[in-house]
């Protein structure tokens, strides 16, 4: 693993790259203005040992058009002393970027691993498609020799739509993203709830109490069931 990551080891265009002279970021200039606990400010300190901005996407530098509200995605190298990440204030940065640039400006988080890296972002609520508060997401470990982080899209908001997708969802689809995430968000809930029904049922003695658990089996079974059939039915659509 190299001491630094960089933009083209992500697998970002190389015109997008912050040079490494101009991409540090003092810690105190980045929880600046936000409205945290002290306990969180000294998690914070405690746990990062320096932030550095490896690129900008914007259509400045990579051509892509501006997103009816998207403007530019921040691309910020996040690197910890330890394994805990201060994730309260990583989303609380992201949304207050997001909230003073009226969406404009997004920020894309690399967190270096030892052998590669995870993303993480922050993604507004949306009711309407069942994400009932923002938060933010975190991906799965990613290694520096596969394809790297995508720039999908026709437009910059696009690009964050496939970039949130990328980290959320591993697959790089722009299309229905809050959709998609309330739906595995749903599954994997419902299968807990089928694993804990399951365990119940097996150690229920009473004839009716084992009724009962078998229908609340069967109910989360076909709902389980039917979201499956809808997530795979949008990924070949969306394919």
């Amino acid at each position: 693993m190299p001491a630094s990551l960089t933009a083209t080891m992500l697998g970002l265009p190389s015109i997008t790259a912050v040079p490494a002279n101009k991409g540090r970021l003092p810690k105190e200039a980045f929880y600046q203005g936000l409205e945290i606990t002290v306990r969180l400010k000294r998690q914070f300190i405690d746990d990062i040992e320096s932030l550095t901005m490896l690129a900008l996407i914007r259509s400045k530098e990579t051509g892509i058009p501006d997103g009816k509200h998207v403007r530019e995605i921040s691309v910020i190298e996040v690197k910890l002393k330890g394994e805990r990440l201060p994730a309260a204030v990583l989303e609380q940065f992201a949304r207050f970027r997001d909230d003073m640039t009226h969406h404009a400006i997004k920020v894309l988080y690399v967190i270096p691993d030892g052998t590669g890296y995870k993303t993480a972002v922050f993604r507004n609520a949306n009711v309407n498609e069942g994400i009932h508060e923002g938060r933010l997401y975190v991906s799965e470990p990613h290694s520096l020799n596969k394809s790297g982080i995508r720039i999908a899209g026709t437009d910059l908001e696009q690009v964050w739509d496939s970039l949130c997708s990328q980290t959320a969802l591993n697959d790089e689809t722009p299309k229905n993203v809050d959709q998609r995430i309330a739906i595995r968000e749903r599954i994997m809930k419902l299968s807990a709830e089928q694993q804990r029904l399951k365990t119940a049922h097996a150690k229920a003695r009473q004839i009716g109490r084992r009724n009962e658990l078998w229908n609340q089996l069967r109910k989360v079974a076909d709902e389980l069931d039917r979201l499956k059939r809808r997530e795979i039915s949008g990924a070949l659509k969306n394919g």
